[in-house]
């Protein structure tokens, strides 16, 4: 296509808005408030992947060293450690650096640690804190650092309460997909149907097109562009208003005790998140929904 038939299309576009404006107004306010409540179930879901992926951060291995281990022991097991393909992050926690983080995860209750932290009563091990790749095989890989057992004492993964961690993350991306799945599902189909009837408001206009010579890709250029500014319009508030709405509660809830459990997805990231697939998802659809209304005239 030549570049001057390209903007030929695009004002044909925007003459066409112009010239239906109470239609191309009625479809980019029922585009509007679709897509507004499908930014809202996009906040929930991008909330729900944040949380599953915060969790699967949670899935660690402790690995207990053995006494008398020295320095130089330790690095070497380290770096072992870390070149094993299934290790995303490994680092070594000392056992005084071990009572220092109980000390602060006991706040008040933890004066009695004050004499283990130097001295030689300290009862914990050094220790390994390693973080698979894939938390699916953390199993496999507590097996696999178990076996250095001339240097490692024990590698515990949390048991129970780690398989509770990714049986939960497991169920709740299931959640998402098919959540996620059906909500575009529904969306397209409300928005497609909107941009069909202004489609078909103007179905004289197609027949004289076709009458006088003009081919189907010509006739079909200026509606599937109009279709695109209906959908990228129709975008543009909800964006702002879904963003403006996440952005207070979150200012609200960060400041609660609550925070800490339900850790929410940082705004910057929710933003770009959220604007990039609501301008995406309005601009394909209503292209789409033009494309398929003007096709049903175009069929001889």
């Amino acid at each position: 296509m030549k570049i001057d038939t390209f903007f030929r299309h695009i004002r044909e576009a925007s003459r066409g808005i112009r010239k239906n404006s109470w239609m191309s107004f009625a479809a980019i306010g029922a585009v509007a408030v679709t897509l507004f409540i499908f930014g809202f179930f996009l906040i929930f879901t991008f909330n729900i992947s944040y949380l599953t992926k915060e969790l699967d951060k949670q899935v660690a291995i402790r690995v207990s060293l053995r006494d008398g281990l020295t320095a130089d022991e330790q690095e070497k097991l380290l770096e072992n450690i870390q070149k094993d393909p299934m290790v995303s992050k490994a680092n070594l926690v000392p056992k005084e650096q071990g009572i220092r983080d109980l000390k602060q995860q006991w706040g008040k209750d933890s004066d009695f640690l004050d004499q283990l932290q130097d001295g030689d009563e300290n009862p914990l091990p050094d220790m390994i804190h390693v973080i698979p790749k894939n938390p699916e095989q953390i199993k496999q890989l507590e097996a696999q650092l178990e076996k250095n057992s001339s240097q490692v004492e024990h590698a515990d993964s949390g048991g129970n309460v780690t398989d509770r961690i990714l049986r939960f993350s497991t169920f709740m991306r299931t959640v998402v997909l098919v959540f996620s799945l059906a909500l575009a599902i529904l969306a397209a189909f409300l928005i497609s149907n909107t941009i069909k009837l202004t489609i078909i408001a103007r179905r004289r206009e197609i027949e004289v097109m076709r009458l006088v010579g003009a081919s189907n890709w010509f006739i079909r250029w200026p509606f599937f562009i109009e279709g695109a500014f209906i959908g990228m319009i129709g975008s543009i508030v909800p964006i702002g208003v879904s963003i403006g709405v996440y952005y207070f509660f979150h200012q609200i809830l960060s400041d609660g005790e609550t925070y800490g459990l339900f850790k929410m997805m940082p705004v910057l990231d929710l933003s770009t998140r959220l604007g990039i697939t609501t301008l995406l998802m309005g601009i394909f659809i209503g292209s789409l929904g033009s494309m398929i209304s003007v096709r049903r005239f175009l069929k001889i």
